[in-house]
């Protein structure tokens, strides 16, 4: 293991204490005892992750009470919550997040009902199950324990940059240990660990007691051949703040993994729809799109953007570069056009899950004009006052608000629609 630090300690020590033995009776009772509720019994790949989740805990000396495991699936469902007892605090409150979390499989409908289901006790911990995004976690359950580390279990983040950076700039910006580790594909092709590292390293830096905390390039505990989990990372805050759009940092990244050799091609919006061939399949036009937007977001966006039709050669070398030579060209003659959001303006293919990650969403959709109310606010002196919604500022990423002639940006998590007025 690799552990970046300099002379100003880090805010916890590593100094695990050792564990009172485990009584044996009661270890053998709850080895026979069904996991509760839509938890599973442990499978290969979830003890994979519970055993990387124990090392990154032995690693930064971390006892976290409360933990988010976000992008949940069968995996997280199917974790060894026996050896998590062992080595989080009694009763440690466990929140499994993700549209997938309740066993629904890849490419089916977005998860409608957006209720935390639990908490279940298991092995001495508390779990909870919330089967939607994180970003709809945050709006609905706004009264929610504040995550003490977020563990992220091979996200892609490389493909899925766009859906996962707001989240990635709160946990930075709160100092919210995150644990992310990385799948490596047969032959080194897509996701690889040094892909993973790199990407990392150039949003939150290393070093100054910010940024890149552990290094773990070869994760002790990864299983198939190498391959699930094949490494891990901590990162803990940023040295620097992190832009609110994700295409301000899109240069950066294509210009580091550049020099690894891999093509940096995140798509917008959650593409999570229709079988794994089609969304992997080169002359798919949603799939091209997805893509080509992010590049076009990128060369447009601050004062240095470019104009329209240089936004969309850059988008086609990027096009050329993930999927071969014509790409670019197929995408341009393609008469596919995306949906686009009319508040947040990114493209969608299926508008359900696009609801599910739009910064605009509040509890019910929002729309300029609606009346709302103040809610959810540090600031308790704020919230309850009335106001009528303007345009969503995509720049700020906050939808503005008139109050008494005046206007005010705020999150859509902290607005409540008022009923219509009979």
């Amino acid at each position: 293991s690799f552990y970046l630090s300099d002379s100003r300690p880090w805010p916890w020590a590593r100094c695990a204490q050792p564990q009172p033995p485990f009584p044996p009776l009661l270890r053998a009772y709850r080895a026979m005892a069904p996991p509760p509720g839509p938890l599973r019994d442990c499978s290969p790949r979830g003890e994979s992750c519970a055993r990387t989740l124990c090392a990154a805990l032995a690693d930064t000396g971390l006892k976290p009470e409360v933990l988010h495991v976000v992008g949940a699936s069968e995996a997280e469902l199917s974790m060894d919550f026996e050896a998590l007892s062992q080595v989080l605090p009694p009763g440690a409150r466990i929140v499994l997040i993700g549209p997938h979390a309740m066993g629904a499989e890849r490419g089916a409908c977005a998860p409608r009902e957006e209720k935390l289901v639990g908490p279940f006790k298991c092995r001495g911990l508390q779990v909870s199950v919330f089967p939607h995004t994180y970003q709809r976690f945050l709006t609905v359950c706004h009264t929610a324990e504040t995550p003490q580390l977020a563990v992220l279990f091979h996200p892609g983040l490389d493909i899925h940059y766009f859906a996962w950076y707001l989240c990635l700039k709160l946990w930075a910006d709160s100092r919210t240990p995150v644990l992310i580790t990385a799948y490596r594909r047969p032959e080194n092709t897509g996701e690889t660990p040094q892909v993973v590292k790199t990407l990392l390293e150039t949003l939150v830096g290393v070093g100054s007691g910010a940024g890149m905390w552990v290094i773990e390039e070869e994760n002790p505990h990864t299983i198939e051949e190498g391959s699930f989990n094949a490494a891990y990372f901590v990162t803990l805050g940023c040295q620097g703040a992190l832009p609110v759009l994700a295409e301000e940092m899109y240069f950066a990244l294509y210009q580091a993994l550049l020099k690894l050799g891999y093509p940096f091609a995140p798509r917008v919006g959650y593409l999570d729809v229709g079988s794994e061939s089609e969304l992997v399949m080169a002359t798919n036009p949603r799939l091209m799109a997805a893509v080509a937007e992010g590049a076009v977001r990128a060369a447009k966006v601050g004062e240095d953007g470019c104009d329209e039709e240089t936004a969309a050669e850059f988008a086609m070398c990027v096009l050329d570069s993930v999927m071969g030579n014509g790409a670019g060209i197929a995408w341009r003659a393609s008469d596919y056009t995306r949906s686009a959001c009319k508040n947040c303006g990114d493209g969608y293919d299926d508008l359900a899950w696009h609801r599910t990650i739009c910064p605009a969403m509040g509890l019910l959709e929002l729309n300029t004009g609606d009346e709302v109310r103040l809610a959810n606010l540090t600031r308790q002196e704020f919230n309850g006052r009335e106001g009528v919604l303007g345009e969503f500022n995509s720049a700020k990423q906050r939808w503005v608000v008139n109050m008494g002639g005046r206007d005010a940006l705020f999150k859509a998590a902290n607005l409540e629609k008022m009923p219509a007025k009979k």
